[in-house]
């Protein structure tokens, strides 16, 4: 009778066993399942071609962000992109970096076309009809104003983002009012400042955060104001994004920012140039809708493509004045009272040398 208790508790222990390893197998099954549908979707950042303006549409699986939205003239080109290209009806958090036009110009129309779980807004505002629109928009979704904390982390389904500015009081300069952030998924990371300037980014480093990335969107679209070597330093990105309109007034992207980001080793990937671009990370590597570009020609003054490292001398275009000695990159200072362009072939001929200020292609 003993026996038979000890052989019938064995084999009720085989079965609870068995029933364990068959559990066990099914867990492991779907968590391996979870994993590769997360390296499936991945992250995708698509920095929207809005002119001369900023909108970065985020998206890691079922979720989404919306960081700035453009002048209000790039209302249509928005929505189609997140409606019918992307067939995004709701997003997690919109981010408005600073109340300048061209950063939250459509961010009202954005609000009130698709639903918005939070808005994070800067500490700071303006009387502009712009900026009184936004706030119209948020009042009547009954939404409220986020105004992070440096420091404060956000989740976004697998991908987070961490809140890295503004960390001081910047009074009446928005600029340096401007939300920045670093978004990651796995091993790689997006970092976004807005507009801004030297002296904000300046806090930004030494508030002692993690600012490495692989992709940098360009400060202020590239300008030589923003883009610090400091900032850069810090970062230290392989790729960096500038967001600017062709033929824009402020020559942007200036001539000193590129110059920084070549000198950093960094390839560049350009809006006004290359339309709308789209990043795409498993988590470990970075893919591109594109090649990165060979312009490294400033905005505004020329559409001609100024290369590095590719190309031969009798391609190259640089730009002279009637009197002058040297040769310069479009955009220039010096080419303010006269702008010729001629090969660098023809330059060199004329016993012309290379501006120490644009360091054009030699």
């Amino acid at each position: 009778m003993h026996n038979r208790t000890k052989e019938k508790n064995r084999g009720t222990t085989k079965r609870i066993l068995s029933r364990f390893m068959i559990f066990l197998a099914m867990f492991l099954l779907l968590v391996t399942a979870g994993r590769t549908a997360m390296a499936a979707e991945g992250l995708e950042v698509h920095f929207l071609n809005v002119g001369q303006g900023d909108s970065t549409l985020i998206r890691q699986g079922d979720h989404a962000m919306l960081i700035d939205a453009g002048r209000e003239e790039d209302k249509d080109t928005i929505l189609n992109y997140l409606l019918s290209t992307e067939g995004i009806t709701s997003l997690d958090y919109v981010v408005g970096t600073h109340p300048h036009e061209d950063h939250i110009g459509s961010l009202d129309s954005v609000i009130e076309s698709v639903n918005v779980g939070e808005v994070l807004l800067p500490d700071v505002i303006t009387t502009t009809r712009t900026f009184e629109q936004v706030l119209t928009a948020i009042d009547s979704k009954g939404l409220g104003i986020t105004v992070p904390v440096p420091g404060t982390s956000y989740p976004l389904g697998d991908a987070s983002f961490t809140v890295f500015a503004p960390v001081s009081d910047y009074g009446d300069d928005l600029n340096n009012w401007s939300i920045a952030l670093k978004v990651t998924y796995g091993e790689s990371d997006f970092l976004f400042t807005g507009d801004a300037e030297a002296s904000a980014e300046q806090d930004i480093v030494s508030a002692g955060f993690d600012l490495s990335a692989d992709v940098f969107q360009a400060g202020h679209h590239g300008s030589d104001t923003s883009n610090s070597n400091l900032l850069l330093d810090s970062a230290d990105p392989a790729f960096v994004v500038i967001s600017c309109g062709a033929g824009n007034s402020y020559g942007h992207p200036n001539q000193e920012a590129l110059d920084r980001f070549w000198n950093h080793g960094a390839k560049i990937f350009r809006t006004d140039a290359q339309g709308t671009i789209v990043a795409s990370s498993d988590g470990t590597s970075i893919s591109w809708s594109t090649e990165p570009s060979e312009n490294w020609a400033p905005g505004g003054a020329s559409s001609l493509a100024t290369t590095r490292g590719a190309g031969s001398s009798s391609e190259i275009q640089v730009h002279i004045t009637e009197t002058g000695s040297k040769y310069h990159s479009a955009g220039c200072q010096y080419l303010r009272s006269s702008d010729i362009i001629v090969t660098l072939d023809d330059a060199k001929a004329r016993g012309l040398t290379p501006c120490s200020k644009c360091n054009p292609p030699q």
